[in-house]
């Protein structure tokens, strides 16, 4: 059977963020798609757990998992190992930044030597 990517019914893979070259475009993609989902304020961290209301808690809690579940499904397995015990979706999407946006010259420096020595 031969594959017709120009199906509509054809699903094309996902693109995976592998490090710092695609973090941006990655990046802004994923914003667009939790913000389609109003989810972007789990990685924001502008949406917090409710501490009084045990059943928005255990909510909270749910929308969460889903919303980590979708960055580990989006980032290659060396890039899932590095997030894997994050508790929030909040901590994984500050952890990735620290780690691939490389805005700042010295942190791009210090990424461009330890390539350049291995």
């Amino acid at each position: 059977m031969s594959v017709d990517v120009t199906s509509p019914l054809y699903l094309h893979p996902v693109e995976k963020l592998q490090g710092a070259s695609d973090y941006r475009a990655w990046c802004r993609s994923m914003e667009i798609s939790f913000a389609s989902k109003r989810k972007l304020g789990f990685v924001t961290g502008y949406v917090k757990k409710d501490k009084d209301d045990a059943q928005k808690a255990e909510q909270w809690e749910t929308c969460n998992n889903v919303v980590i579940d979708w960055i580990h499904a989006s980032v290659s397995e060396q890039i899932k190992k590095s997030i894997l015990y994050a508790k929030t979706s909040s901590e994984v999407w500050k952890q990735l930044e620290r780690t691939f946006n490389v805005a700042n010259g010295s942190r791009k420096y210090k990424v461009e030597k330890e390539l350049m020595d291995t």
